[in-house]
């Protein structure tokens, strides 16, 4: 991506409001400040308070990352986001902006904060999008940063990463060899012929190529990301984003309703996921089954998720229990609520890295890169990372091959294939397709995100949820909606957590090792998404209503199990719900008349579309596979109604949301239809 360049007022203009969000604090903001600490558990120096009361934005510098970060968005966006700075520079651009003549840079720091809390509440979309906007920017990358002083006033110690799990004495790494990559040279010296060249390297195009190489086929895997071999990922979560994820951050919807995260390394999700390694459940296969697609209750399938089980290593072995999973577990049961362990990738082995998506630098977490893949290389399979296909090419209804710009070198070489199977998740693959000329009216509509909505709750302990295992238990109250533990970093937490002002966001940081995190995961079924035309995955999601109450009511029993389990504080993420604090000489039970009325109003909020903060793991249904081309982008088996030869092998064939973590139905899917594609008469 090429610099973006902002004139010197834009600048200013954009520093004021992240001065905004993390703020000094006044003297009499200070008293406030220091009391409400003092109320709390917090074990806090002077040293830690005095400095985090003094922090700003511009003390910490972040204005040029924030600058780098506004370089993987899309030109258009990135020339709406200068207009609104320059706007925020002039009276009149201020005074519609603003309610106020003078320019945004030159109010003081308590209007510039009421100015953004009041975009926050506002009733117009445009302005709720500003603040989601400025301050997930703002917050994020001032916490993320591995050597920035915040970390000391909250005492993360993010300089060391994740060597806290390497000091367990049951720590077991697993070294994985290291893929061999296809060099540039290599891959321009041409011309190169495979049976099959696999697009993306996730949980379907890991799986894919594995198949189609011990068929004896010759197979290249071509990857957008670039290869961590596991010695070389990062622990530290300012990095990490940019070396593991698409765009180096979230991917936000076009109508700005959610924000995707999206794996863009070798291994693609699986190399970001949370472990978790769980089979679609009995009701959603039926489901799959009554559009005609019998694959999903036959004996086929069972054998095919059995075989994904085996490889993967998934167990319910050494699945380590932490305050945070305790606290979870102890909520539930006082409620009733079904609680139960998850299965996760790991092969038995105790796993205590928090880390995980980041990459797993300890081997143990089994993704494609350390199963599958190695499965591939092993029967002579070909691998160029860091490059992106922009077509494949056909003849006469036939894929032939891909077309690509390999590495640097911004030159479009041409890679003959007799198949070609595409697995770049949801939102990339039907970009492709329809680059590549197919014009089915499915590509691209039907798109499901299983929309996460966070709850979070503060208790005199400390929970620590940054150490340990990520997630370890799952509450499936009515199988549409499931609450799962959220571990969230500094980074992602500080852009998670409410912001009303900077001193009271300031007071919950501090905090954060108090702060326990559980996640609302709804299967969507009548909201609607669409991945749009052009090559930046671009895509629109309206959450139905039905789904919104779904959330609603998954939150509302997120709420009740923390408060259950002892939480003194709770904040959720609607905005204009004030937290709920029991007194000091209250309990923390459910009963408390004056929670019960908290959560009517919680309930009588629901979600305010932008503010809610949803955010999806699981990107599906996109291309998905049905026995028409009325209905469905691809065949039941993986192939393109319009071209022979071209498959799709990723989390987009999903008929419908499958309402638990994907990885595991995606790779039984990619079995059969590599299966298929091995078995196409197609030759070189």
């Amino acid at each position: 991506m090429p610099p973006l360049y902002l004139n010197e007022t834009q600048r200013k203009t954009l520093n004021a409001i992240l001065d905004a969000f993390i703020a000094p604090l006044s003297s009499e903001e200070q008293k406030v400040f220091r009391g409400k600490l003092k109320q709390s558990s917090c074990n806090l120096s002077e040293t830690q308070v005095s400095a985090m009361a003094s922090i700003s934005a511009t003390s910490l510098g972040i204005l040029p990352i924030v600058i780098k970060k506004l370089e993987n968005i899309s030109k258009d966006k990135q020339d709406g986001f200068l207009q609104i700075l320059t706007l925020l520079s002039t009276r009149p651009g201020s005074f519609l902006m603003t309610g106020s003549w003078t320019p945004l840079m030159d109010l003081d720091s308590q209007r510039r904060q009421e100015i953004m809390y009041s975009w926050k509440t506002s009733s117009l979309r445009a302005f709720r999008l500003l603040f989601k906007t400025f301050s997930s920017l703002s917050l994020f990358v001032a916490y993320n940063q591995t050597n920035s002083p915040l970390n000391d006033c909250i005492g993360f110690d993010a300089a060391h990463g994740d060597s806290f799990f390497e000091n367990h004495p049951d720590y077991s790494p697993i070294e994985h060899a290291r893929l061999p990559m296809m060099t540039t040279q290599e891959a321009l010296r041409g011309p190169l012929k495979f049976d099959a060249v696999v697009v993306g390297s996730g949980a379907g195009g890991g799986v894919a190529a594995a198949v189609l190489a011990k068929q004896g086929l010759s197979v290249l895997v071509i990857e957008r990301g670039k290869y961590y071999h596991q010695s070389e990922m990062d622990p530290f979560e300012e990095a990490a984003y940019d070396k593991m994820y698409d765009t180096g951050s979230s991917i936000n919807s076009e109508n700005g309703t959610i924000d995707c995260l999206s794996g863009a390394t070798l291994g693609g999700g699986t190399a970001v996921n949370y472990l978790v390694s769980l089979k679609p459940q009995h009701f959603v296969r039926e489901e799959w089954a009554r559009t005609g697609l019998d694959y999903f209750i036959s004996p086929e399938f069972n054998q095919d998720l059995d075989t994904v089980f085996n490889r993967i290593g998934a167990s319910q072995e050494n699945v380590l229990a932490t305050k945070a999973n305790q606290k979870f577990e102890k909520g539930c049961k006082e409620l009733g609520y079904p609680i139960e362990m998850v299965y996760v990738n790991t092969k038995g082995l105790p796993h205590h890295c928090s880390r995980c998506m980041y990459g797993c630098r300890s081997g143990i977490k089994q993704s494609t890169a350390n199963t599958w893949l190695q499965d591939a290389h092993q029967h002579g399979a070909f691998f160029l990372d860091r490059t992106e296909v922009t077509q494949v090419l056909t003849d006469r209804q036939k894929a032939i091959g891909v077309e690509c710009i390999v590495h640097d070198s911004q030159k479009k070489i041409v890679i003959n294939a007799s198949r070609v199977i595409v697995a770049c998740g949801a939102l990339r693959t039907p970009s492709l397709l329809r680059a590549s000329g197919l014009s089915n009216r499915n590509i691209g509509k039907h798109l499901r995100l299983q929309p996460i909505m966070f709850g979070f709750a503060l208790f005199d302990e400390e929970i620590r949820q940054t150490e340990g295992p990520l997630i370890t238990r799952v509450s499936d109250v009515d199988g549409d909606a499931k609450i799962e533990e959220g571990l969230v970093l500094p980074g992602a937490l500080a852009s998670r957590l409410p912001w009303r002002n900077a001193a009271e966001h300031k007071q919950l940081m501090l905090r954060h090792q108090h702060v326990l995190s559980l996640i609302n995961v709804v299967r969507d079924q009548d909201s609607e998404g669409t991945v749009l035309p052009g090559s930046n995955p671009a895509f629109e999601f309206k959450l139905g209503k039905g789904d919104e109450q779904r959330l609603i009511t998954c939150l509302e029993r997120n709420m009740k199990v923390m408060a259950a389990a002892g939480a003194r504080e709770l904040h959720t993420m609607q905005p204009n719900i004030e937290p709920f604090i029991f007194e000091a000489d209250e309990e923390s039970r459910i009963d408390n008349p004056r929670f019960k009325k908290w959560i009517e109003a919680l309930k009588k909020a629901g979600i305010t579309p932008i503010s809610a903060g949803l955010v999806s793991v699981h990107q599906l249904g996109s291309c998905r596979m049905g026995v028409s081309p009325k209905v469905s982008a691809v065949k039941p088996t993986g192939e393109t109604w319009e071209v022979k030869n071209l498959y799709v092998a990723d989390g987009s064939l999903l008929p419908t949301a499958v309402g638990v973590n994907p990885m595991v139905t995606i790779e039984a899917l990619a079995l059969k239809v590599a299966r298929h594609a091995a078995q196409s008469s197609a030759r070189l």
